[in-house]
């Protein structure tokens, strides 16, 4: 056989493999369905926010194919800024999923991506008279659609939150407020869990926030996009929310004398005490209760207050003799997400949820 006939042979069999591998069978992927979601529990707050929010649910392979079959559901919750196109876009979370479940490193479960946004950056998925009850949306009118209208393991011991940033925040505090609907959490950089660092009341962002007293003064701030600024009105409306302070509708727990930050003692008390590492010894119990509590953080975090408030939380659940897990690595705020999502998170989550029908 001449070299020449040889290659044509080859080149032929491989255009015949090629296409065979280059197209998965249906039943290894998922897809993707987005949905409208009726929120009453954000009805009437003070930010506009709509009450019917949007959400991304992911299907597991055999969703389609196994009629009579109900899956463990996973709830993952974006930062700051973001919404739920950031997982499957930017950390390409679908993908993700497809291949931990096709190599056995994961349950078929679904994956619920909700909304958490709003005009001042975020409703920190917590109760507020002015942001709205973001927590009651998660926990009851999310939770409630997902397990009505799709085929759910309908209780807690099947269900997970995982978060990043403000949305580890959310899923702490879903943790401490909610055990009675989800038994497996993973913060990874949770932030907002101490006043420390920069959203400390050092940082000038919380001054000029504070300056804040007309409507247009807010449109400037908020159109000018300056990041610490707007995130500390999402704060202060989340944490010490005051609905009769317009235009921010918050209560900032110091008086601005002479250019300097003087703290009023009582409500810098009432604002750290919403912060989740003074909140501890309150929620032991329900802490407790969880199948498994996991906090991650790497090392070169950008915002100063995630790294440490990370590891002060995970002293104070030391100190209470909290069951968890501590993942310290060598990464910064969001570039090893994905990377982390898929080898250490989902498969740890999964190991922990309870999957029989």
């Amino acid at each position: 056989m001449t070299r020449s006939l040889a290659i044509a042979i080859l080149s032929a069999l491989l255009s015949l493999v090629a296409p065979l591998q280059a197209q998965p069978a249906s039943d290894t992927v998922g897809h993707v369905v987005e949905v409208e979601v009726p929120a009453p529990a954000l009805a009437g707050n003070l930010l506009g926010t709509a009450d019917v929010q949007e959400a991304a649910v992911y299907l597991p392979p055999g969703y389609d194919s196994e009629p009579d079959r109900r899956y463990p559901v996973v709830y993952l919750l974006h930062g700051i800024f973001d919404d739920y196109g950031v997982w499957l876009g930017h950390f390409d979370v679908p993908h993700i999923l497809d291949r931990l479940i096709a190599a056995g490193e994961l349950p078929e479960v679904l994956m619920v991506m909700p909304n958490g946004g709003n005009r001042y950056g975020g409703g920190f998925y917590r109760n507020s008279p002015v942001s709205g009850g973001w927590g009651d949306y998660i926990a009851d009118d999310l939770v409630g659609f997902i397990d009505r209208e799709f085929r759910t393991l309908a209780d807690k011991d099947s269900r997970a939150v995982v978060g990043h940033s403000m949305g580890g925040y959310g899923a702490l505090n879903l943790a401490m407020t909610r055990p009675d609907t989800f038994s497996v959490i993973w913060a990874l950089s949770p932030c907002c869990l101490a006043a420390i660092d920069d959203v400390g009341f050092g940082n000038d962002a919380w001054k000029r926030s504070a300056q804040i007293t007309t409507p247009e003064a807010l449109e400037s701030v908020l159109a000018g996009r300056d990041f610490y600024a707007v995130a500390t009105l999402g704060i202060v409306t989340a944490f010490s929310p005051d609905p009769d302070q317009p235009p921010v509708y918050g209560d900032f727990p110091f008086d601005i004398v002479r250019n300097e930050v003087v703290l009023d003692d009582a409500a810098y008390d009432r604002y750290r005490d919403a912060l989740p590492v003074r909140q501890v010894r309150g929620a032991r119990d329900a802490l407790r209760q969880l199948r498994g509590l996991a906090l991650g953080v790497g090392l070169g975090d950008q915002f100063l207050h995630i790294t440490n408030g990370t590891l002060a939380f995970s002293q104070r659940l030391g100190a209470e003799r909290i069951p968890h897990r501590l993942d310290v690595y060598a990464g910064d705020h969001r570039q090893l997400v994905g990377e982390r999502l898929e080898s250490i998170i989902l498969p740890w989550v999964g190991e922990r949820l309870a999957v029989a029908n």
